[in-house]
């Protein structure tokens, strides 16, 4: 009687966990949901009232959220603003980092300078459509926010890191133009490659994004790239 109690215990056990393991899944499919809502929400609010106005509580209301879970989610604004540049530089894939995503991987691994060129370009561009808009928020932010200006700071040091790559796979792939070595090209794709550089040319000058792309893809194979 005494083990066959046990093994009962021990049924009823084994049949509760997967119950569990649903219940905790679901939530964190929910949690996820939730963040996703609140950064969208957040993203429409930073990009149409800048920084100062846009508010907890107005972030909140377009996520459909109580304050009170956009503070558990994420603490503080300045902590949205940050969470959601890694997320719209990502783009499509949250979870993998720029540098490791296929498109990223494709353009460091193609052969011929030319066309690695074009791809980046092309690339950069898509990125620079999502993520300019929001570095525009934190420049503007930057010169009355000190923690926002070494965000900003930061924001663009991680881009000079993440394309001294590709000026690195560029250089293992083909020589550079005279003069031109891996750190001056570095420093070049960082100026031309530019939130600001994008939007002045789209903003003001009104020309489209891909013609920003083909702008860009010419003017790098120009200053990187040996005469033909």
């Amino acid at each position: 009687m005494w083990l066959y109690s046990i093994q009962l215990w021990c049924i009823q056990l084994r049949s509760v966990k997967p119950k569990r393991r649903y219940q905790s899944e679901k939530r964190q499919a929910q949690a996820r949901q939730t963040r996703t809502g609140i950064l969208e929400a957040a993203h429409r609010e930073f990009v149409a009232n800048g920084w100062e106005r846009t508010t907890i509580a107005a972030i909140a209301a377009g996520a459909g959220v109580s304050p009170e879970t956009v503070y558990a989610a994420f603490s503080n604004k300045r902590t949205i603003l940050r969470d959601l540049v890694r997320a719209t530089t990502r783009g499509a894939e949250p979870d993998v980092p720029l540098i490791d995503q296929e498109r990223q991987r494709a353009v460091r691994e193609e052969i011929d300078p030319r066309q690695q060129i074009a791809l980046f370009a092309a690339s950069v561009t898509d990125v620079l459509k999502r993520i300019a808009p929001l570095m525009d928020v934190i420049r503007i932010a930057a010169a009355s926010d000190s923690e926002l200006a070494e965000l900003h700071a930061e924001l663009h040091r991680g881009r000079h890191r993440n394309l001294g790559r590709f000026a690195a796979s560029l250089a293992a792939h083909g020589p550079l133009a005279a003069g031109i070595d891996e750190q001056t090209a570095t420093d070049q794709i960082w100026r031309l490659a530019s939130p600001e550089l994008f939007l002045l040319m789209t903003r003001v000058e009104r020309l489209s994004a891909e013609q920003f792309a083909v702008w860009l893809e010419n003017t790098l194979a120009v200053l990187l790239l040996p005469k033909r």
